[in-house]
């Protein structure tokens, strides 16, 4: 899959299941968010690194941290 639509794909994901949780993702978007809240980069919920909405790109199972920090 090119590296475009991988990035769509994330953040449909993101999105969807900001919009309908489930408990396993709300569990791993927690965990991410904590380490996005000390974040530098991490400016009113949108990360300066890649432009994504924290709470959308914490909820992307197959999403990463572009500073590697998840």
């Amino acid at each position: 899959m090119s590296n475009k639509l991988n990035k769509l794909m994330n953040i449909y994901s993101g999105w969807s299941n900001l919009i309908f949780p489930n408990p396993e993702t709300e569990a791993m978007a927690k965990r991410r968010a904590d380490i996005c809240a000390g974040c530098d980069e991490n400016k009113s919920n949108i990360c300066n690194k890649c432009g994504c909405y924290v709470p959308a790109k914490c909820r992307a199972k197959e999403d990463k941290c572009p500073l590697g920090k998840w």
